[in-house]
């Protein structure tokens, strides 16, 4: 369990601290000359737990807000220090505030310097702190009336966090590994050292982690936990790690960076959250507002857009963007707080929904309504609603990276028979089982529908196919259902074109006998067949009809047009891409140039862009830097 305190500068903090734990945890020479904390100080006690209490003390200074931010960002329980004397000021409230904004529901207030008072004022007090905290996150929370100077009331405020400590629930160790940079420097012998807090997974000795945003790649030469050599440190402690840099150039660490898993490295710069807007805020907020955006340890410059509502007026909440200056590392479910920088003034904070937020449509009512389900806390809840009105389904690693969820998390949720997952060219799609089958279903139905309306069609192109299934259906998506009926026999490939495997086209007998004369014609030309002009004299029809038909036939699927004057039979196509497919083998990393398929296939370099072009077009390849790759696998 991590403690933070909270309160007004001289309320008795840091003494406090000292008093439970026996850490002055003023380190610094200009904290000890000044007697006033400027930075977060640490410590640790054993209170008879399964393992030591950790401890932050905040600066209470209002100069010092910022680094007060730091502290407490990864806190489970907070401990809000009141003097006696002065009773609730400028910065308890501010703290307060700070707090709730946190959701901090965990907690208690040390109301110290109650030997310098008498009775009466304890209970006038008491009654402030009680309306103080009437409408926050730690409403109820028990007071202990505290002397730093005689002792009085350590020993019951120490039960209590005990107690708090037993009745905390660990945090999910199974999630990938997180941690927050609060402090970094160099030890010598060791290399960079840095403290902070793991709010997730779990992290050994050996462990290879990235710095994020930045991306470094460091290894863990060693840990300690609470001041001690540990071989791994867990969600919920606060530790010091050890690093080593993965490469030979030199590791730049900040506060405000993240230790993540290589999996959780996602730097992001654009964030939807559900947002409050204090009450005491000094202006509404709205689209133009730029903010101090604390989050974790990390402080960014933050446009906030409001979407639910034109403008946020003081006190309201709702959904809003946060359009940074720089990247940031979030999940669903960080908390935040912003700050008015100009005014010098806490003014909002809230959750993070969406930590890869779209730029387009984004205050769209359907986006909203996304953003309403990724509200919820449940994940397994949350991509079941998205399900229901996705028939497209989710696209399951940004879903899973967000919340920080393994790969096959889904498998074992309530509902899981239900879904089918998906795998794409690009990622892996989970949706409802009864909307992917009539995804299928759709397939067969559009080529049915083609086949009735165009018997003498030999089938239609993919292309085509996908567009007639429905532009509202995501595409991989749709290429990902049409090769599930590939390999079902439901649909069948017949040459360059896809059809029933009950179709046959009929074409009129006039044309059909010209087809099969065509046919014969090109099939010894091989893999350069003849364009229309050199066709039409062997064919006996003047260069108009001969064109004619070879573009009807194209338009039926019976021949490939590749270019205004290139007309192939489909299993030459075919053959010329196992060509493409051979060059791409034989080429570094799979990309070949035009000059190899020239080479390997012998038509010639003009025909040689036409095809490949054509194979561009067709998704067969795709072309970038000179080079092509093959893009499917299947086809043609």
């Amino acid at each position: 369990m991590i403690v933070a305190t909270a309160g007004h500068v001289d309320h008795g903090k840091t003494s406090l601290v000292r008093a439970l734990t026996g850490i002055d945890t003023d380190r610094l020479p200009e904290e000890r000359r000044r007697g006033m904390t400027i930075e977060p100080g640490f410590a640790h006690a054993d209170l008879g737990g399964p393992e030591p209490v950790a401890f932050v003390d905040v600066p209470g200074h209002e100069r010092f807000v910022r680094h007060m931010l730091v502290g407490v960002s990864a806190a489970d329980f907070a401990l809000l220090v009141v003097a006696a004397d002065d009773g609730p000021m400028a910065q308890t409230l501010e703290h307060l505030a700070v707090l709730d904004l946190l959701d901090l529901a965990q907690g208690a207030v040390a109301l110290t310097k109650i030997d310098r008072v008498a009775p009466a004022r304890l209970d006038e007090v008491r009654i402030q702190i009680d309306r103080l905290l009437g409408a926050t996150s730690l409403h109820g929370v028990p007071v202990f009336p505290l002397s730093n100077v005689t002792g009085e009331g350590a020993a019951a405020l120490r039960t209590h966090l005990a107690a708090a400590q037993r009745a905390m629930p660990a945090r999910d160790g199974g999630h990938h590994f997180r941690f927050a940079i609060d402090r970094h420097f160099t030890r010598p012998g060791a290399g960079p050292v840095v403290t902070g807090a793991a709010l997730a997974g779990c992290v050994r000795t050996n462990d290879e982690l990235v710095v994020a945003p930045s991306g470094s790649t460091v290894r863990v030469r060693g840990l300690q936990v609470h001041g001690r050599e540990a071989a791994s440190a867990h969600a919920g402690q606060r530790c010091a790690l050890n690093l080593a840099p993965a490469g030979a150039a030199r590791l730049m660490l900040e506060r405000g960076d993240w230790l993540v898993a290589p999996a959780l490295q996602a730097p992001t710069r654009r964030i939807d959250v559900a947002l409050r807007w204090l009450a005491g805020a000094p202006r509404p907020l709205d689209a133009e507002a730029t903010l101090q955006l604390h989050l974790g340890a990390t402080m960014r410059t933050a446009r906030a857009v409001p979407l639910s509502t034109r403008r946020f007026e003081p006190g309201a909440s709702g959904l809003a963007q946060l359009v940074l200056d720089l990247p940031v590392s979030a999940l669903h479910g960080d908390r935040f707080v912003l700050r008015d920088a100009a005014a010098q003034q806490i003014v909002g904070g809230g959750r993070v929904l969406d930590p890869f937020a779209v730029a387009r449509g984004r205050a769209r009512p359907d986006r909203l309504a996304d953003l309403a389900v990724l509200a919820q806390a449940d994940a397994a809840g949350a991509l079941a609603q998205l399900l229901a009105t996705h028939p497209e389904g989710v696209e399951w690693p940004p879903f899973a990276l967000a919340r920080n969820l393994d790969r096959d998390a889904w498998r074992s949720w309530p509902g899981a028979v239900d879904l089918t997952a998906v795998t794409h060219e690009r990622g892996l799609r989970l949706l409802a089982l009864g909307a992917w089958q009539a995804l299928q279903a759709r397939i067969v139905q559009a080529l049915g529908a083609a086949h009735a309306e165009h018997p003498d069609s030999a089938g239609l192109a993919e292309a085509a196919l996908l567009q007639a299934v429905g532009s509202h259906a995501n595409n991989a998506l749709r290429r990902a259902a049409l090769r599930a009926q590939l390999r079902s026999g439901a649909v069948v490939r017949d040459g360059f074109v896809l059809r029933l495997p009950s179709h046959q086209a009929r074409l009129q007998p006039e044309d059909e006998a010209l087809l099969a004369r065509v046919v014969a014609i090109m099939e010894p030309f091989g893999l350069r067949p003849p364009p229309p002009g050199e066709l039409a004299p062997l064919l006996e029809l003047d260069l108009q009809a001969t064109a004619a038909f070879l573009r009807r036939a194209a338009a039926l699927g019976h021949l490939v047009q590749v270019a205004n004057n290139r007309f192939f039979l489909p299993p030459t196509i075919h053959a010329l891409g196992e060509v493409a497919r051979a060059c791409a083998a034989a080429a570094p990393e799979g990309r070949f140039d035009a000059r190899s398929f020239r080479d390997r296939s012998g038509i010639g370099r003009n025909l040689t862009i036409q095809l490949l072009e054509f194979f561009d077009r067709c998704g067969i390849t795709r072309y970038a830097g000179g080079r092509r790759t093959i893009a499917l696998t299947g086809e043609p």
